[in-house]
């Protein structure tokens, strides 16, 4: 019973949101997309984990089109046990090109967040140095997004590629899947977000990992 309740874990997200953009996705879960967040705001979230797992990132805006941010990482934040803070992760993103009706958004950065700390390293790398393109598709408030991540995995430099689609009800609901690590078969994974955006400061996201493994159990 025990192993059954951890393949059904699901994490959940919270993000609170000091931007007047509550659907300008920074990320979609782990991947990145081309928006950034307005000059002179910014964006706190909190990402609650198994095993009350805590990663708090900020993202903030000094430039128009250029954000500088940062995350840390602490295991067993939440409970009895003695809390364990992983090293903190350097962010930044550049749109360098708004795009049109016929060419999509690009944007260049580096994420230094990875996921799943097992022994000395993180089992899911960070997406390190990235290149993405968004663009509008169909109706309004539907996007893709694609681009590809220069990151080191088991001490090699390793070319990915990544692919999501996302979009929003009524501003309300907003939906999206993304497929990472394209390439690397031991780390790709589909996760798929729902979330809530409850004002224009205050979403709630909940997001289920690796949809595609059904023999995977929540680890760290």
């Amino acid at each position: 019973m025990k192993k059954i309740q951890k393949k059904s874990f699901v994490y959940t997200l919270f993000f609170l949101f000091v931007t007047n953009l509550c659907f300008a996705e920074i990320d979609v879960v782990n991947c990145p997309t081309a928006e950034v967040v307005d000059y002179g705001t910014g964006e706190v979230s909190v990402r609650i984990y198994s095993y009350g797992g805590v990663i708090s990132k900020f993202i903030f805006a000094p430039f128009n089109r250029i954000n500088f941010g940062g995350s840390i990482d602490i295991e067993k934040f939440v409970g009895y046990e003695t809390p364990v803070v992983h090293d903190p992760a350097f962010y930044l993103k550049w749109r360098i090109f708004d795009g049109t009706k016929i060419f999509p958004a690009v944007a260049i950065g580096f994420d230094g967040q990875g996921y799943k700390f097992v022994s000395t390293k993180y089992s899911l790398p960070a997406k390190g140095l990235f290149l993405v393109f968004s663009q509008n598709v169909a109706v309004k408030k539907l996007f893709i997004d694609i681009g590809v991540n220069l990151t080191k995995y088991n001490e090699e430099s390793k070319l990915l590629s990544f692919v999501s689609l996302r979009g929003s009800i009524e501003d309300i609901i907003k939906l999206g899947i993304e497929y990472e690590n394209i390439y690397e078969q031991k780390i790709q994974q589909v996760n798929l977000l729902v979330g809530l955006c409850l004002s224009k400061l205050i979403n709630i996201d909940f997001v289920f990992v690796n949809l595609t493994d059904k023999n995977s159990e929540i680890e760290r």
